[in-house]
C-alpha cells in the first residue's frame, strides 16, 4: 500500500489545545533503515520526512508508475479522493485504490470517502478493485459501501478500541459483531451472497 494523502501532518487543533506530543522514544521506526536523519517527534504541518530532502519535491505520477513497475508486489494507492486520480491510478498500473481521507485528520475540509465512492466507482468502471476506508462502524455500513461500488472495506478505529479494551479477544468480538450485522442486513435485503449487493438495494435520497 502506497499512501499518497499525507505528505505532511495535518493541523489538529484538538491535539494543539491539549498540548499533545508523542513521547520519546516514539519515532518512525519504519524509516530507520533509510539512512536519513528522522526527527522522533514532529509538529502540526510537519512530517518525519520533510526537512531531510527526501520529500523536498512531491512524487509525481511518473515516479508512482516506476515504483509500481519495479515492485515485486501488487501496489494499491491509498488516499484517492478524486475520480481523475482514480483513472490515473488505473493507467499507471495500480492493483487497486483505497478511498480514504485519512479519517479527516489531515485536511478537515476534504470530502468523506462515502461522498466520493460512487464517483470513483463510475470512473474506475470495475477495471481494478476499490477499497473504502473510513466511517465503518456497523455491518450495515459495510453493506452500503459494497452497494456503492467498493469491493472491500478497511476498518481501523473499531479494531483499536477493541484491542485497547479487551486485547485480541476484543478484536475477534468486533469482527463477529460486524459480520453478524452484515449477514442480517444481507438477509433482510434479499442478498444471498456478497455479489448480490448493488445500488438497487439502496433508496436514493433527494
Amino acid at each position: 500500500v502506497l499512501t499518497v494523502d499525507a505528505p505532511v501532518n495535518g493541523i489538529r487543533n484538538t491535539e494543539q489545545r491539549a498540548q499533545f506530543a508523542l513521547p520519546e522514544p516514539v519515532a518512525a521506526v519504519n524509516l530507520k533503515d533509510m539512512h536519513i536523519p528522522v526527527p522522533p517527534v514532529v509538529g502540526a504541518g510537519q512530517s518525519p520526512l520533510f526537512g531531510t530532502g527526501y520529500l523536498a519535491t512531491r512524487p509525481t505520477w511518473h515516479e508512482v508508475a516506476q515504483f509500481i513497475k519495479h515492485s515485486p508486489l501488487p501496489v494499491l494507492l491509498k488516499g484517492i479522493l478524486h475520480p481523475l486520480d482514480a483513472q490515473q491510478a488505473v493507467e499507471v498500473g495500480a492493483a487497486g485504490v483505497i478511498i480514504s481521507n485519512h479519517g479527516g485528520r489531515v485536511l478537515d475540509a476534504s470530502p468523506t470517502a462515502w461522498e466520493v465512492l460512487p464517483l470513483i466507482a463510475q470512473a474506475v468502471d470495475q477495471r481494478i478493485p476499490i477499497l473504502m476506508d473510513g466511517g465503518i462502524r456497523r455491518g450495515t455500513d459495510i453493506f452500503v459501501a459494497l452497494a456503492l461500488g467498493a469491493q472491500a472495506v478497511l476498518i481501523g478505529r473499531p479494531y483499536v478500541y477493541a484491542l485497547a479494551a479487551a486485547g485480541a479477544a476484543g478484536v475477534a468480538h468486533v469482527l463477529h459483531i460486524l459480520r453478524t450485522e452484515l449477514e442480517v442486513a444481507m438477509a433482510l435485503a434479499g442478498c444471498a451472497q456478497l455479489a448480490d449487493i448493488n445500488k438497487a438495494n439502496l433508496m436514493p435520497l433527494g
